[in-house]
């Protein structure tokens, strides 16, 4: 189980950040309000998640007015380091993963390629009996016996996704110790049974978070999550892996590219 990450605010932390806006000098206050922030964003003091005070606190703490805080707040949602949710407040956005729809990667692969230090928590292994949907994506009869493998990904150290993957009966022998080791599914299938996915059919949707997901994700239950499902074949077009997975939707992001 993963702890529920503690959410900084800027009250708390204005000594730390050394905030100091110089009125004498020609820069214009919301300005060096605006990089005094990104900068501590940049260099993860304050972390992706964090929730920022109100205009007036920021105001009243910093000695300037709020019409300075609101423009030094408006350059960085126009440049997306905080994004403002209606009713909830304002928070840091981390640098999104991006993911290219036209390729099948593993987490690990996806997240190094694109500059993120990928992590994963093991959470649970077990095998489980299929559920109809499962069932249905892998040829299988529902109730039939299935490797359900349950983790929590992470990119620079920062929850990310939850992912349930569930493996037909013929990986029901993966090993655990060798999953731990490589850090991801598809080395370890590889390595130990010599099978590579040479294709996937996948399908995102978004919905608000389950109580579940907001303790293992850290976040709250107005933030939407992206919900992916897929299905993994090998060569010969036999589906082996049923992936559900939960992404935070303020750190991913799906890219695909169209051709005429």
């Amino acid at each position: 189980m993963v702890a529920n990450s503690q959410v900084q605010t800027l009250p708390l932390q204005v000594d730390t950040l050394h905030i100091d806006i110089d009125k004498s000098l020609p820069t214009p206050a919301y300005l060096q309000l605006t990089e005094q922030l990104k900068q501590a964003i940049q260099t993860r003091v304050l972390r992706a998640g964090s929730a920022l005070p109100s205009e007036r606190d920021l105001a009243t703490r910093l000695g300037l007015s709020r019409m300075t805080v609101r423009k030094a707040l408006e350059e960085l949602v126009a440049t997306h380091y905080i994004e403002q949710r209606h009713g909830s407040g304002t928070y840091v956005l981390g640098k999104r993963l991006e993911q290219p729809v036209e390729q099948v990667q593993g987490f690990t692969d996806e997240a190094r390629a694109l500059g993120f230090k990928p992590g994963s928590v093991l959470l649970d292994v077990n095998n489980v009996p299929a559920t109809s949907e499962v069932a249905a994506a892998l040829s299988l009869n529902e109730g039939d016996s299935v490797l359900r493998i349950s983790r929590l990904r992470t990119a620079d150290d920062e929850p990310l996704a939850l992912q349930l993957s569930h493996l037909t009966p013929n990986y029901a022998g993966l090993s655990v110790d060798l999953l731990k080791t490589e850090g991801s599914l598809y080395k370890t299938l590889e390595a130990q049974f010599g099978i590579i996915p040479s294709g996937a059919k996948q399908v995102v949707s978004a919905r608000l978070p389950t109580a579940h997901e907001q303790t293992i994700l850290a976040i709250g239950e107005h933030l939407p999550i992206l919900a992916l499902t897929r299905t993994t074949f090998l060569q010969q077009g036999v589906p082996f892996e049923y992936v559900q997975s939960a992404y935070r939707s303020d750190r991913y992001r799906m890219l695909l590219e169209l051709t005429s």
